[in-house]
């Protein structure tokens, strides 16, 4: 077989393209120095495999980044500590935008919802160790001067978030005003510190809050 010579020259100067003699059965002229396969041909057929098998196509897509998180994050809090409050601004919002167009196309988080489901499943210790942090950090954050009001108005909080969401149709969390395990401050697990605000409201915030 005849090697391509446009091929050849692409390579001698360390391009990673090249534009060969004649296109392939699809029309197509873009070609990889490396192995000569045509471009547009491996995407298209990426593209029909990943829908075939958009979960294999995760996991694999996982797997590849795994080794490279740290290094990514390192690079991601390098670069916003250097942009400027325009960039800043314009990145923030975007994310708000992207948000928004999220929970109109989802307005009951339902992939959200198998997600996590999945998640559970796939991950049983992770999610029992998560769950057993949880509960260890509330015990720690209770004390012991509650009294028996104090404990009473506590599992009223809680009645109250199964309440609403049964009356709504949405899922209604009790929530920490001042989060048991923020970074800044923490709170305390008490009546005061306690209020019921919807799921959405609550994982929006997670354990965000910035002191006075």
């Amino acid at each position: 077989m005849k090697k391509s010579e446009s091929r050849i020259v692409a390579r001698n100067k360390g391009e990673k393209t090249y534009t060969p003699e004649s296109p392939c059965a699809k029309g197509h002229l873009m070609r990889r120095t490396s192995d000569g396969s045509c471009i547009p041909c491996k995407v298209e057929a990426e593209r029909i495999r990943t829908a075939n098998n958009r979960e294999a196509y995760n996991v694999r897509k996982k797997r590849e980044r795994l080794h490279k998180l740290p290094e990514l994050a390192l690079k991601a809090k390098l670069s916003r500590t250097l942009e400027s409050d325009e960039k800043r601004a314009i990145r923030l919002e975007k994310a708000r935008s992207k948000q928004i167009k999220w929970r109109l196309n989802n307005p009951n988080h339902e992939n959200t919802k198998l997600v996590k489901t999945a998640y559970k499943k796939n991950n049983p210790s992770k999610t029992l160790a998560l769950g057993a942090k949880r509960r260890s950090a509330q015990l720690k954050r209770t004390p012991t001067w509650l009294t028996e009001n104090d404990h009473w108005m506590i599992e009223q909080a809680y009645e109250l978030s199964v309440l609403r969401t049964k009356l709504f149709g949405f899922a209604w969390h009790v929530d920490h005003i001042i989060p048991l395990q923020g970074k800044y401050v923490s709170g305390l697990h008490v009546p005061i510190n306690l209020q019921v605000i919807p799921a959405t409201e609550n994982l929006r915030k997670a354990n965000k809050h910035l002191p006075a």
